[in-house]
């Protein structure tokens, strides 16, 4: 396959097993990507991917994603056996929102217990530096940053709201960055870099369209962009607890921010068509005009074409409320394998369509179901 492979990772913590799981069918598939543009966990992904030989890229992630699990203690087990009320699912997602992952974080103090009076303040609920110590016996940084796989981390600043990019093109990509790109506040630390406080690239952007497809590139490519939340969820009952409906919240804030920026990406692209059409009527001499010169400047960029393959991840049969926390063992293990059969099923669909010269194509899947026919947002 002659196209360039970019893979765009979203935010979603524990989720971010789904995304280990699709790797593991594209690993399978020979599909090896030449560019990662990642925000929060899925930057984790994007390092653990990046800064490992190819032919340890998916170990690593096995290795990490097993030590992120957390196991349910007996008196877990007990209680979720003795009441219909706490299942054992449910008793999962509280232990791992209560303790965290043994790989990526910890409570810390005072955390929650800042809020009452008399307490030293605090601006998080958890402290990270398990993720430190992980990502510095999993991640070879030499590698991440040797040009062989181009890495975009994202990050958001907390105190402008402005979009951050590292890319290791350009800065060599750290600790600090990826610790900074996970910084979804309250429940996690920003980090100061370069006189900036740095928070979860999530609050900007969660899933990095534009700042993997902003720009044209003359090459073809075919773009893989996992999101780690849908839009869509049909259901025939009303919200069956706070915990779910506060789920809900967050799928819609930041899933509906994702096709928004899709919806941008689309319009970009036909409006260049539509500028180098007309750019074929403006005359030689008119060309060098203050007022036309910098719509022709747009109009002359280079558009390959780029295909999208867009998965958004529907859940697993044992989610419960707060499922973003939930790191439970059998849950993780539940979203790895639905990323891995998911992403083999959309390429299964998408099979040799690619868009042609100028097109921006999107193939859109809610777990394993088309969301529509390919979209023909043409450039």
């Amino acid at each position: 396959m002659g196209e360039r492979l970019t893979l765009i990772l979203s935010g979603g913590n524990a989720l971010g097993a789904y995304q280990a799981g699709a790797y593991e069918t594209l690993h399978a598939e020979g599909l090896h990507p030449a560019e990662i543009v990642a925000v929060s966990t899925g930057a984790i992904n994007a390092a653990l991917i990046a800064g490992s030989p190819p032919q340890e890229r998916l170990e690593r992630l096995r290795r990490f994603w097993a030590a992120a699990a957390q196991d349910a203690p007996l008196w877990a087990l007990g209680l979720g056996y003795w009441s219909a009320a706490w299942d054992l699912s449910r008793m999962r997602a509280l232990q791992a929102s209560l303790l965290g992952s043994p790989a990526a974080y910890r409570p810390r103090f005072p955390g929650a217990v800042s809020i009452l009076p008399g307490m030293h303040g605090d601006c998080s609920l958890y402290d990270m530096t398990p993720l430190r110590e992980s990502l510095k016996r999993a991640v070879d940084f030499g590698r991440l940053n040797s040009g062989e796989v181009r890495v975009t981390v994202v990050t958001a600043d907390v105190d402008s709201g402005e979009e951050v990019r590292f890319d290791s093109y350009e800065t060599p990509i750290g600790i600090d960055h990826l610790v900074a790109s996970c910084g979804f506040i309250p429940f996690f630390p920003p980090q100061r870099i370069d006189g900036r406080l740095l928070g979860d690239g999530g609050l900007a952007a969660n899933l990095p369209l534009q700042a993997a497809l902003e720009e044209p590139a003359a090459d073809d490519r075919l773009c893989i962009a996992l999101d780690l939340f849908h839009r869509r969820h049909p259901r025939d009952e009303p919200l069956p607890s706070v915990t779910q409906a506060l789920d809900r919240q967050l799928e819609l804030i930041l899933s509906n921010q994702s096709w928004q920026a899709l919806d941008d990406l689309r319009r970009r692209h036909a409006l260049r068509r539509q500028l180098r059409l007309l750019t074929e009527w403006v005359p030689a001499e008119q060309r060098e005009a203050a007022t036309l010169a910098p719509a022709l400047a747009e109009a002359a960029k280079s558009d390959g074409a780029v295909t999208l393959l867009l998965l958004s991840h529907a859940g697993v049969p044992h989610d419960a409320g707060l499922r973003a926390f939930d790191f439970s063992r059998p849950v993780l293990a539940e979203r790895w394998a639905s990323g891995r059969a998911d992403m083999a099923s959309a390429l299964r669909h998408l099979g040799g369509q690619r868009a042609a010269a100028g097109e921006f194509v999107v193939h859109a899947f809610n777990g394993s179901q088309p969301e529509a026919a390919g979209d023909r947002g043409a450039a």
